[in-house]
């Protein structure tokens, strides 16, 4: 049965997806409980070690290669990128690192713990792909904090001005983000499929998309998502768009599937194709699950389409009621995840301002304004 711990077994890595919260970044597992003694216990909770947090290079790949904790985030789109784990070797050449943003936390000259974000088009948007504490018997949580709010800095230097994140609902980063100022704002469940089967042969027109429907699918977005959603990802319409550069980039190849209706777009569906994994993004109104279930029918009997194995698909807490369509086609469920968003914002500081109190025998006299009905009537016979 799949589950969250072997959502990635498929890629052999070193690193799994998502790794049980005990076993992960330093933190004890209930079946090996971890002894403090006293010797030890203050003198590193009352004064933690330092943090230098510096860029990834060559150096630190023997070190994370057998870092023995790192949580894949971003899933399932971290499972088709190539290499978003712990080893990436165009992340350690200063040539290419400043488009695979990674970041190692050093203590008494160890590294403790690394992150790793991925660029997002078409804003440059900044996406949390892994990260991973080494801290023995101490908590990860203050390596965590400190790692994740370098990443701000760094992205807000470069222009960045959204950070996102996809955190199992369990986990204990969660706590972490929270406290460095990352904001949930939506769940979503994460469903998986070794093979996919065709409940019925779709009737219905299923056409590949192209560059003129841009607009229809933005469209048919901003008329499914909630209101509070779209504000938050700020999508335009340039994330719809799918060109030939875009069908075939970084080992992956990309195809959108439109099921139209009469007078517009009825649903979406973009196919994202790795060498380990492919996943399945739909876009498509809440209750209308007979065109959701009709697009993933066209699309999987499509003769052409070479399906990896496995394949990955997401409900936003708002379309869980279309899941039925998901598991009738071979999907399973596997977990829960949270999505973060932070924004990347800058101190403002202002001079302080203290009140300056005059003694009242030093303000001038003020005239005396008397209304002039209450000065009597005129004499001179005036009314």
């Amino acid at each position: 049965m799949a589950t969250l711990g072997n959502a990635a077994d498929h890629s052999h890595d070193a690193a799994p997806a998502w790794l049980d919260s005990a076993f992960v970044s330093g933190w004890p597992s209930s079946a090996e409980p971890t002894e403090v003694s006293s010797d030890d216990r203050s003198p590193v909770q009352d004064h933690p070690p330092t943090f230098r947090i510096r860029a990834y290079s060559l150096f630190d790949i023997p070190g994370l290669v057998r870092f023995p904790g790192v949580l894949r985030l971003d899933v399932p789109d971290s499972l088709v990128l190539p290499r978003s784990g712990a080893l990436d070797l165009p992340a350690a050449l200063p040539i290419l690192r400043r488009d695979r943003p990674t970041f190692v936390a050093l203590a008494d000259g160890q590294q403790v713990g690394f992150v790793r974000f991925s660029p997002r088009r078409p804003d440059g948007r900044w996406v949390i792909s892994a990260i991973g504490a080494s801290t023995g018997v101490y908590a990860p949580e203050p390596v965590w904090e400190a790692l994740l709010a370098h990443g701000v800095r760094a992205a807000g230097l470069r222009g960045v001005r959204r950070l996102f994140a996809r955190v199992p609902g369990d986990h204990p980063l969660l706590g972490a983000m929270r406290q460095g100022g990352w904001v949930p704002y939506a769940r979503e469940t994460v469903f998986r499929a070794e093979r996919l089967v065709p409940v019925a042969r779709s009737t219905r027109s299923v056409r590949i998309q192209e560059p003129a429907d841009t607009w229809a699918i933005h469209q048919l977005y901003a008329a499914s998502a909630p209101r509070q959603i779209q504000e938050v990802e700020a999508l335009t319409s340039h994330f719809w768009h799918m060109d030939e550069s875009r069908r075939a980039s970084r080992g992956m190849r990309q195809t959108g599937w439109l099921l139209e209706e009469t007078g517009g777009l009825a649903a979406y569906a973009r196919n994202t194709r790795g060498s380990r994994a492919g996943t399945i993004d739909a876009v498509v109104a809440p209750g209308r699950g007979a065109e959701l279930g009709a697009l993933l029918d066209g699309v999987i009997a499509e003769p052409s389409r070479g399906w990896p194995r496995p394949v990955y698909c997401t409900l936003r807490e708002y379309l869980l009621d279309l899941r039925d369509e998901l598991t009738k086609r071979g999907f399973t469920e596997i977990g829960e995840q949270v999505l973060l968003i932070r924004y990347t914002t800058a101190t403002a500081r202002t001079a302080a301002v203290d009140p300056v109190h005059f003694p009242v025998e030093l303000r001038q006299g003020l005239p005396r304004r008397v209304p002039t009905f209450l000065e009597g009537q005129p004499t001179d016979g005036a009314i």
